[in-house]
């Protein structure tokens, strides 16, 4: 079995898994728009739902499928992974509502993406199924949303210019991020299931998803920064990011599976680092102190049960978003 195996034999080539989620309604709505002549499909746990969904796409999604699936329904799942040549996932958590897809996937040789922020998680598919998958040709290609695409093909670009232009190997990498909007409540969601399973300790590993034999000795040279410093290379206030514990595992991993295929962009201790801008001045200055020290006491508050359990009766529930 090869990676150009199976479109023509399968009855979908992609079918959305998690379609009526906040996420995976902007993706069917997307798809409805440029699928063209896509064999494509809904697929979720609630047939109702699905079918709200793509009326509410309109024309474009009209000829979709409709897979009814529920996570927890292992025949279910093998059949929808039998039937198309990728799943694309925005079901999460994904601890909770992705492992037995991915299982199923790679059973039946089917490609698999999802939008993942879990590192745990994905640690734990990598030390599963890495080795089947790859002897089947089969991609499983988690964190394929804002965490972590933005920061990782802008990190590979980044240091493949350098060698590019100067002849050189890149030794590291810093990138900044902006943010603004609402929050999304199946992060949120995802965020909490980590704590309440005792994953969250495990994101502290700055190489927890990079290969064997790829650490630096000197790893803690790599840690997530937790206050706030005035960047000469900006000019400007910058403090920890709240995503920077997922991208920046994420990059470390390409980083060292690229070098080790004999990229020749990277340097033999490649760094990796990312902060939240605030700009210059006393007022960027206050506001990455204030962040900074929000982000901490909020991780440290979120480890209390009352702080979660208030948490989940404020925030938005999984499903909904910003606009």
């Amino acid at each position: 079995m090869n990676a150009t195996r199976t479109t023509t034999r399968r009855p979908y080539d992609v079918v959305l898994y998690g379609a009526t989620g906040f996420v995976g309604r902007q993706t069917v709505a997307y798809f409805a728009e440029h699928a063209g002549t896509l064999r494509w499909a809904l697929g979720g746990r609630s047939a109702p739902k699905l079918e709200r969904v793509r009326q509410a796409c309109g024309p474009g999604a009209a000829q979709a499928g409709i897979v009814v699936a529920a996570s927890d329904d292992a025949p279910a799942l093998e059949a929808l992974a039998a039937g198309t040549a990728v799943v694309l996932s925005t079901a999460g958590p994904f601890a909770l509502h992705g492992s037995a897809l991915v299982a199923a996937c790679v059973k039946h040789g089917t490609h698999y993406v999802d939008i993942t922020g879990e590192t745990p998680w994905v640690r734990d598919l990598i030390d599963r199924h890495h080795r089947e998958a790859a002897a089947k040709g089969t991609r499983i290609v988690p964190c394929c949303g804002f965490d972590s695409v933005p920061s990782d093909l802008g990190a590979w670009l980044v240091a493949r210019a350098v060698h590019e232009r100067h002849g050189e190997r890149c030794a590291s990498v810093k990138a900044c991020h902006s943010m603004s909007g609402g929050l999304n409540g199946g992060t949120l969601a995802s965020a909490l299931n980590m704590l309440e399973s005792g994953q969250a300790k495990r994101i502290d590993d700055p190489f927890l998803l990079n290969p064997p034999g790829s650490v630096p000795a000197r790893a803690g040279d790599h840690a997530d920064p937790v206050a706030p410093s005035l960047d000469a290379d900006f000019g400007a206030w910058v403090g920890p990011f709240v995503m920077g514990a997922i991208n920046t595992r994420v990059v470390r991993r390409s980083a060292a599976l690229l070098a080790a295929s004999g990229d020749p962009a990277y340097g033999a201790d490649f760094g990796y680092q990312e902060y939240q801008l605030f700009g210059a001045g006393p007022l960027a200055a206050a506001a990455a102190g204030g962040v900074s020290l929000g982000m901490g006491v909020g991780r440290a508050a979120m480890q209390l049960d009352l702080v979660r359990t208030l948490l989940k009766s404020v925030a938005p529930p999984p499903g909904s978003g910003p606009s």
